[in-house]
Order: C-alpha cells, then sequence, then structure tokens
C-alpha cells in the first residue's frame, strides 16, 4: 500500500473540517511517550460546579464503533455486500470516503504491543504470564469485536497510507510476517503441541485466521478482489498492524460500548490522570478536567486506562507498564494431568477459564481457580461423566457429582465439595497442585533469557528494541515478586515424604488402597478460609489441612494400606512353591 503520513501541524486542519472542536488542548510529540494532549492555557477546577472546562469534543458521528460500521453499510453497497457475505463477522468499509481516510495518516507506524514484537523480542517474554496461557487476558483478547473496527479502518488503510514500509525496528519478525495466508510464526509453539500457547502467540494465530477468513470471503468479490488482492495490495502486516492501533488505542464508552476515538486516543495514561472522558447529553464524547485539577499552559492531558489492570494486560493491549497503577495480579493456565483419564472430558465440559487467579492486596496473597477444584476430583471421589440422548435424538456429554448433574455449574465445585467426608483432601490436592505450578513458572522466568545479555546485544546495535528490554524486565519483576509471594503463602510446614505419599497417591489411581467408608469419618471441621469475593486467602493452608482430623485419618489409612500391600509383596518373593 502506498505510505503518505500527514504532519501533526495540520491536524487541526482535519479537526475544523470534521466539526472536531480542539477547546482548549492541541496535540503535540510527547518525549519518550510519542504523540499527546497538552493544554494550551492555564485551566482550574479546584471546586465542583456547572461550569466544567472541556477541553475536547468530538462529534458522535465520528466514533468507530460496532454502530458506526451499520451505518458505513448502509451508504455503501460494496461494503454491504461484503457484510452480508462475511455474515457480519468481519465488516469492512468500503469505498465511500469518510474523516478516518485521512485521520490515519496521523496515526503512529510505532505500536509497541507483544503482537508486533520481533521473534527476539518475545523470547523475554518467556517464563511470565503472557508467555504462559492463552486464557490469562480474557478482557483484551477480543478477536471479533476488534475485527470489526479493524476491517472498517482497512479500506481507508489501502487508499492513503503504507505505514508499514517505515516500520519501527524490527515490527517485521524475520520469517513472521509473510505473504497473504502465510501463517505467522507462533513463538516457542511446536506444530500440533497440546500446551496452551502463549497470549501473544494466540493473538498471533487468531490474527492470521481473521486474515485468511478476510481474504476468502472477499476475494469472491470482484470490488474488494481488485481493491485488496490484485497487485498483492494487502498483507498480513497491515492486518495485525490495524488490529493493533484498535487495541491499543480503544475505549469503553457507557453508550456505545467498546470504540476508538479520533483525537482523543492521542491522550496518554497516567496513574495521576488529570483529565476523563465522557459522552455528553448529545452523545458527542468529550474530554473534560478533573475535580480538584490545576494545570499550566503546555502541561500533558492524561487520562487513566484505568487501575484494575494487570501489568501483563498493560503490556498485551498497550505496549507499556505503568509501575503506578498495574494491579498486583497474574493469571496461569491449568490443564488435566497428562494420565488423567477424565482430562479431555473436564477441558471440553468446564464452562470457563481454566486458570488460577493470583493477586496480592495488601501484602497478602489471594487465590482464585474454579477449574483446580474440577481437575482435581477422580472417578473413586464420585465424579462421572455420561453421554446422554434427547428426545431430539441430539447426544450431549454431561458431568455428574455424587450422581447428581452438575454440568451448568462446573465452575462451582469448590461449593459442590462441601459436606464430602473427604473435602479436605479435595482441597488439598488444590493446594498442592497449585503450588508445583507456582514453583514450576518460577524455575521458567529463573531460567528465561538474562536482560544483562540483552542490554549487550542493544549496546553492539542488535535488533532488541530498548522500550521492549525495559518492558520485559518491568514484567518479569513484578511477576516473579508476586509468584515468590505466592510460594510462601501456599507452602507447608511438613515434611517431604508426607507430601510425597500424598501426591503419588491422587495421581497414580492404580495403586490406590480403598477409600475409607465415609460413614466412619466425622464431618470435616477445619474450612479453608475466604474473602468475601469467594477467593482463598492460603497463607499456611496447607498445614491447616494437614491437620485435619479427617485428612489424618484418611492418610493414615492410606499408608497402612501401602504398608499392607508391601508386606504381601515381601511375603510373596519368599514363598517357596517348589
Amino acid at each position: 500500500m502506498a505510505s503518505s503520513q500527514l504532519p501533526l501541524e495540520t491536524l487541526s486542519t482535519w479537526a475544523m473540517f470534521n466539526d472536531v472542536d480542539l477547546v482548549d488542548v492541541e496535540a503535540h510529540e510527547i518525549p519518550g511517550c510519542g504523540l499527546g494532549l497538552i493544554s494550551n492555557k492555564a485551566l482550574s477546577r479546584e471546586e465542583e460546579t456547572f461550569d466544567i472546562p472541556t477541553l475536547l469534543r468530538i462529534p458522535h458521528e465520528l466514533v468507530l464503533s460496532a454502530e458506526a460500521v451499520e451505518n458505513y453499510a448502509k451508504v455503501d453497497r460494496n461494503f454491504r455486500e461484503l457484510l452480508d457475505a462475511a455474515g457480519h463477522k468481519t465488516p469492512t468499509k468500503g469505498g465511500v470516503s469518510t474523516p478516518w481516510t485521512e485521520y490515519v495518516k496521523y496515526l503512529p507506524p510505532q505500536v509497541p504491543v507483544t503482537s508486533l514484537w520481533t521473534e527476539p523480542e518475545r523470547e523475554m517474554l518467556n517464563g511470565t504470564s503472557l508467555e504462559a496461557s492463552t486464557s490469562s487476558l480474557p478482557r483484551t483478547i477480543r478477536p471479533r469485536r476488534h475485527a470489526a473496527a479493524a476491517t472498517a479502518m482497512l479500506r481507508d488503510l489501502v487508499q492513503t497510507s503504507k505505514l508499514l514500509a517505515r516500520d519501527w525496528p524490527g515490527s517485521v519478525p524475520p520469517g513472521c510476517m509473510p505473504n497473504h495466508c502465510t501463517r505467522m510464526t507462533a513463538v516457542g509453539q511446536p506444530t500440533g503441541t497440546e500446551r496452551p500457547r502463549s497470549a501473544t502467540a494466540a493473538k498471533i494465530v487468531a490474527l492470521t485466521d481473521e486474515f485468511d477468513e478476510l481474504r476468502e470471503t472477499s476475494a469472491a468479490l470482484p470490488f474488494w478482489n481488485e481493491l485488496f488482492w490484485e497487485s498483492d495490495k494487502v498483507s498480513l502486516i497491515d492486518w495485525a498492524r490495524v488490529d493493533a492501533w484498535f487495541r491499543s488505542r480503544c475505549l469503553e464508552l457507557p453508550k456505545s460500548g467498546e470504540v476508538m476515538v479520533p483525537v482523543l486516543d492521542l491522550a496518554n495514561h497516567s496513574s495521576k490522570a488529570n483529565a476523563y472522558y465522557e459522552e455528553n447529553g448529545k452523545d458527542e464524547v468529550v474530554l473534560l478536567l478533573r475535580p480538584s485539577c490545576r494545570v499550566e499552559s503546555g502541561e500533558e492531558m492524561t487520562i487513566s486506562y484505568g487501575d484494575a489492570k494487570s501489568g501483563a494486560e498493560m503490556l498485551f493491549s498497550y505496549g507499556f507498564i505503568d509501575p503506578a497503577s498495574a494491579a498486583d495480579r497474574l493469571t496461569l493456565p491449568l490443564a488435566p494431568m497428562d494420565d488423567d483419564p477424565l482430562g479431555k472430558a473436564k477441558a471440553h465440559i468446564f464452562d470457563g477459564a481454566p486458570n488460577v487467579e493470583f493477586d496480592r492486596t495488601n501484602g497478602t496473597v489471594h487465590w482464585k481457580s474454579p477449574f483446580a477444584y474440577f481437575m482435581c476430583l477422580n472417578e473413586e471421589d464420585g465424579l462421572s461423566f455420561r453421554v446422554l440422548q434427547d428426545h431430539g435424538g441430539s447426544r450431549e456429554l454431561k458431568v455428574f457429582w455424587q450422581e447428581e448433574d452438575v454440568t451448568a455449574t462446573t465452575t462451582a465445585f469448590e461449593q459442590h465439595i462441601n459436606g464430602h467426608p473427604l473435602a479436605q483432601i479435595f482441597r488439598l490436592r488444590v493446594v498442592t497442585v497449585l503450588e508445583d505450578l507456582v514453583s514450576s513458572q518460577l524455575e521458567r522466568l529463573a531460567t528465561g533469557m538474562s536482560l544483562e545479555d540483552l542490554d549487550a546485544s542493544l549496546s553492539q546495535g542488535g535488533l532488541i528494541c530498548g522500550a521492549c528490554i525495559n518492558a520485559a524486565a518491568t514484567l518479569r519483576e513484578q511477576e516473579t515478586s508476586l509468584l515468590e509471594a505466592a510460594v510462601k503463602a501456599l507452602e507447608a510446614q511438613v515434611s517431604l515424604p508426607f507430601l510425597s505419599r500424598l501426591h503419588s497417591f491422587w495421581t497414580s489411581p492404580a495403586s490406590r488402597p480403598p477409600s475409607p467408608s465415609p460413614t466412619a469419618l466425622p464431618p470435616p471441621r477445619v474450612r479453608a478460609k475466604a474473602n468475601r469475593d469467594g477467593r482463598c486467602a492460603p497463607t499456611l493452608q496447607k498445614t491447616q489441612l494437614l491437620a485435619d482430623e479427617n485428612v489424618v485419618a484418611y492418610l493414615g489409612s492410606m499408608e497402612e494400606a501401602q504398608n499392607d500391600l508391601a508386606v504381601g509383596e515381601t511375603s510373596n518373593d519368599e514363598e517357596d512353591f517348589s
């Protein structure tokens, strides 16, 4: 695509022609931050008044949203044709010129989200939650919703710019951005592996699938085939760039939902933001000065992207981490045991993300993992799967706990096990699994790429971007600190042989002794402490569980059975049948 970048100084002209009111702000280059908005005069809002200083006003019709995509279809026959052919999955704006046709020329070619990092840069994420899980960022991976907005800008991109030719250093990884439908390389993911992909690798795969579908659908339509595919005008890197633009700049508005707002999207994030945005009574998007704020002329106007995002979420979505506002939280994937005969059924039927979330609040580590309670239950415990047929002849997989159908509540096994005589054993299994997971993740972080080596590579003219090194280092430090705290919270004050017997018991079904009679065990008295949000506070939890009389009785009976088995084997060895 042809390259055409407009100078930032002309943005005010574009704004004037499109009824964007730059009241008290101007767009400027911000050192170390790229583009941004600055105040052009001193402003104050020290008291709550009806006269709130408005800094910027954008008409509703300029907002790129699902509604805007539908409106494009009403005025462009070719776009409607593609929208109908694609089944409303990947709508693309047609040949009608809009304000976005020119606005995309102001967007910077540098988008430092991890899906546009080079392969060496992405290797710095090994051992982090970005490398570990597809499901760790459910709020930021929205391929279909982003596809709608991204394709709505792709037509304008074809008309006006080839930003990709002047890419930031190494944003086209070797072997990663192929021609047309050749798939991007998902770093560290061997073909056919069942291991959960990294969030970044999963995004690359999703982008490739979307691009393949767009090409397949539009190639059959003469207008779009000529516009997109003849002479190789559009490539996968174009799609990835547009997705990165939207993903890193989209906002959530109360009335319009997930949108991209021109000019407002230039505002940078700050944990101490001095401005905020909202929709007014005319559905215009306005930027307002925060209460009790004073700004001087030339001061940058910043907004908050939200303080509930983890460092991994911020890096994945925006390309940076703000240590001051990033939530002290990480999410790791969980998978059924390799030798679990019910493993595939559990993964298939579970209605949620198979992961565990750790967060630290006021120095205390909490965790939440509905899947861990599900994965740690076995057939001997009372878990079963059945394929049932309804009156219409359809067959459906169902899961039962203690002969009760719990298919609709697979995320509630923490509650389902309450009252079971072996509930504390089940909880102990969960804590042990999580402790192993956290320890393994820490080992991956410790054996990852040395940041000293990366600095040396950078100083020697390597392909690693300095900003990427800093971001990766921040993420690794944050997650290492939280994981180390999680280990301390999960570890038990018990001997290794004791834990070994427990581990071998529930991971080797064939060697398990018969379960003690439930009637021989009194109801559990020790319960895992829970917060109001249902998260367990696992500090010394394993010690508490191992002290429970039910656990002691159960493990004692297990040990006796194993000793009897060992004595029997010895006796058989000494028997003389001659």
